[in-house]
C-alpha cells in the first residue's frame, strides 16, 4: 500500500516537471456592440403654402319644400366651416337645387311624401349633391325629414355634410403688410451727370423694399403688383378646370394690417465743376444723397403709426484736377441700399424692435437678420425698465430707458444676427432675454492712424533744420510741379 502510493507521489512529480509555467493571461478588450443607426432626414421642410382639408358638420335647414330645406342646410354647413367665403362658393351651391328639382315633384304632389323622402336619403341622391357642388361639398347624408303639419308649416332637414375647407399657412397669422409704390414730384434723377427715369429707380426700390422685409420673417407681406397672373389662376379654378377641391381656394385672399407709404424727396449725386483762375484746368467734385418721407398706415383705421423724413448721403469725393469719372450704377445702387436699410429699420423698430435674446460673456444673438442689419455696423444698447403711461389719456408712453453699451454685429444669418457688447457701463448677469434692444445706429470705429508716428519724426526733424525753401535729394530747391492743383 504504502509502495503503491509513493508511486503515484513520484509519479505526480515528474509530471509536474514537465510541464512550462502558464503564460499570464492577456487581459481581454471590451466587446463594442455595433448598433445600427438610422440617418437622420436632411432633407428640408416643405414650404408652408397652405392645404386643403375636410371637415365634417352637421346643419339643420327649413324650406318649403324638401329640396329647398336641403339647399339650405347644405348653404349653413358651408358657412359653418368656411364663413363668409360662402359667397365664393354659392355658384356651386347653386346647382344643387338642379339634384333636388326630381324631390320637389313628388312633394308637390302631396300624396307621395314617403318616396321623397327616400330619394333625399338615397345614395344617388347624395352623389348627385357631391357631384353637382363642384367640390365644395365631398360627401352628404340626409339624418332626418320633419313634414310641415297639415297645411302650414315648413319642411326641416338635418344633414351631415363634408365641407372643403382651405387651411391657410402659418405665416398668415403674422401682421400682413403691403408696400405701396413709391412716389415723387421729379421726373428724372441725375446721378453723376447721368439722368436716370424716376420710375426706375422707385420700381428698384420698392422691390427691395419689399425683399427686405420679408426676409426679417415678421411679416406677411402681401402682393400687389401681379393681380393679373394671380386671377387667372384663380379663374381657372371658378372654371373648373382644376381639382374640384381646389375651390376652396377662392375667397381666400388676405388684407393688409399695413400699408407702408414713401415718397422719394431727394435722390442726387451731383457733378461739381469749378474753373481754375490761373489755368485752362478744372477741378471736379462729386457729393448727393437722399431724403424720403415715409408713413406706416393702419389699413382699417387709416391712423398714422409712424411718420418720419429719413436721409442720408453718399460718399464725397473731393475737388481734383484729374477726374477719372465715377461709376453712376454703383452709386445708385449704393444709396438705394442705404434707402432701403433705414426704410426697413424704421419699419421694424417701430413694430418689432432687435432684441438681444442670447448672450455668453459679451458674444450675443439678435432677433432679426436677413437684410435690416449688416456686418460690420454698430449700435447702442438699452435696458428697457418699467412702462410709463400718459397721466391724462392712460395710454402707454413707452418703457423707460437706461443706456447699457454699444454692439458692433458680426454676423448675419436669414433669421438672427451674432454680435459682441463694447463698452458695457450696467451689470448684465440677472437681466432678462429681451430686456436689451437696439437703438440708434453708430458710426463705424475709427481705425487708428497708421502713419501718426511716422509724421511725428519728420515734424522733430523739420525743426531743427533752418528756415529756407525744402530740399530735394541733391540738396536743390523743389519746384512746384506741374500735376500738382492751382488755387
Amino acid at each position: 500500500m504504502k509502495k503503491s502510493l509513493i508511486a503515484v507521489m513520484v509519479a505526480c512529480a515528474l509530471s509536474a516537471c514537465d510541464k512550462q509555467p502558464a503564460a499570464p493571461e492577456k487581459p481581454q478588450e471590451p466587446v463594442i456592440e455595433k448598433t445600427e443607426t438610422k440617418a437622420e432626414n436632411k432633407t428640408p421642410p416643405v414650404p408652408d403654402v397652405g392645404s386643403i382639408k375636410h371637415e365634417t358638420v352637421s346643419a339643420k335647414g327649413v324650406g318649403m319644400t324638401p329640396g329647398a330645406a336641403v339647399n339650405e342646410a347644405l348653404k349653413n354647413a358651408v358657412m359653418q366651416v368656411n364663413g363668409v367665403t360662402v359667397d365664393a362658393a354659392s355658384a356651386n351651391l347653386n346647382v344643387v337645387a338642379e339634384a333636388v328639382a326630381t324631390v320637389d315633384v313628388y312633394s308637390d304632389q302631396g300624396h307621395d311624401s314617403a318616396k321623397a323622402e327616400a330619394t333625399l336619403r338615397g345614395q344617388a341622391y347624395a352623389e348627385q349633391i357631391v357631384t353637382r357642388s363642384n367640390g365644395v361639398v365631398t360627401s352628404f347624408k340626409v339624418l332626418t325629414i320633419q313634414p310641415p303639419a297639415k297645411d302650414k308649416g315648413q319642411y326641416v332637414v338635418d344633414i351631415e355634410a363634408q365641407i372643403a375647407k382651405f387651411a391657410a399657412p402659418a405665416d398668415a397669422g403674422k401682421i400682413k403688410i403691403v408696400v405701396a409704390p413709391l412716389r415723387t414730384k421729379q421726373q428724372n434723377f441725375t446721378i453723376a451727370g447721368r439722368t436716370v427715369p424716376a420710375r426706375e429707380v422707385l420700381d428698384a426700390l420698392q422691390r427691395q423694399i419689399i425683399d427686405a422685409l420679408a426676409q426679417t420673417g415678421r411679416f406677411t407681406v402681401l402682393d400687389r403688383q401681379f393681380s393679373d397672373e394671380i386671377q387667372g389662376e384663380l379663374d381657372m379654378i371658378s372654371a373648373g378646370e382644376t381639382s374640384n377641391t381646389n375651390v376652396a381656394k377662392l375667397g381666400q385672399a388676405l388684407s393688409a394690417d399695413l400699408i407702408w407709404i414713401g415718397e422719394i424727396n431727394n435722390f442726387a449725386y451731383n457733378k461739381n465743376v469749378r474753373q481754375l483762375r490761373t489755368s485752362d484746368r478744372e477741378l471736379v467734385s462729386y457729393s448727393g444723397g437722399w431724403s424720403m418721407s415715409q408713413r406706416l398706415v393702419n389699413v382699417a383705421t387709416r391712423q398714422i403709426q409712424q411718420s418720419s423724413t429719413l436721409q442720408g448721403s453718399a460718399d464725397a469725393k473731393g475737388p481734383t484736377t484729374m477726374d477719372r469719372g465715377v461709376d453712376a450704377t454703383q452709386t445708385a445702387t449704393t444709396m438705394e441700399s442705404d434707402l432701403v436699410k433705414k426704410a426697413t429699420e424704421a419699419i421694424l423698430l417701430r413694430s418689432f424692435p432687435i432684441s438681444i435674446v442670447e448672450r455668453t460673456g459679451n458674444q450675443v444673438v439678435l432677433s432679426q437678420g436677413g437684410a435690416v442689419l449688416k456686418e460690420k455696423s454698430r449700435y447702442r444698447v438699452y435696458l428697457m425698465g418699467k412702462e410709463v403711461k400718459d397721466p391724462q389719456t392712460g395710454q402707454s408712453l413707452g418703457r423707460m430707458e437706461s443706456p447699457c453699451c454699444d454692439l458692433v454685429v458680426d454676423r448675419v444669418t436669414p433669421t438672427m444676427s451674432y454680435a459682441t457688447l463694447e463698452n458695457v457701463t450696467i451689470q448684465l448677469d440677472n437681466v432678462e432675454a429681451g430686456s436689451l434692444q437696439l437703438r440708434e445706429p453708430l458710426p463705424p470705429a475709427r481705425k487708428p492712424d497708421s502713419n501718426a508716428e511716422k509724421t511725428e519724426a519728420p515734424k522733430a526733424e523739420r525743426a531743427q533744420k533752418p528756415a529756407g525753401k525744402p530740399a530735394g535729394a541733391s540738396g536743390k530747391s523743389v519746384e512746384k510741379g506741374a500735376g500738382q492743383d492751382d488755387w
